[in-house]
């Protein structure tokens, strides 16, 4: 059973300036690899769900984020805090390369002034 809400275009200013807790939003293309690429997004949702928020972007409007977001290929994690983008991983990962890239970019952070 899928935990990770799915996010429209237009419900993203919404999230990114809601404040709080990092946001990360994965772009995955419905292919061959989507279910194996939403499983290890589950998985880290599992591990820094306390910690982040976890979305993944409606696949029916990727060309948006090719032009909002200069997606240019799937998948892709893009890690937010305080509205801004703070980081950004390019292609398939595994576990563990998704879990350090959390980690590593969500170490230090503070909760934005609001």
């Amino acid at each position: 059973m899928r935990t990770i809400k799915i996010i429209e275009p237009q419900a993203i200013d919404m999230e990114l300036h809601s404040g709080g807790s990092p946001l990360l939003i994965a772009f995955l293309k419905r292919n061959e690899k989507y279910s194996v690429q939403l499983q290890v997004l589950e998985t880290a949702h599992r591990a820094h769900g306390d910690t982040v928020r976890f979305f993944l972007y409606n696949a029916d409007y990727l060309d948006t984020a090719t032009e909002r977001f200069a997606v240019k290929g799937t998948p892709t994690f893009l890690l937010f805090h305080g509205g801004r983008e703070i980081n950004r991983l390019i292609g398939e990962s595994d576990g563990a390369t998704l879990d350090e890239f959390i980690g590593t970019s969500v170490s230090g952070l503070t909760s934005p002034a609001g």
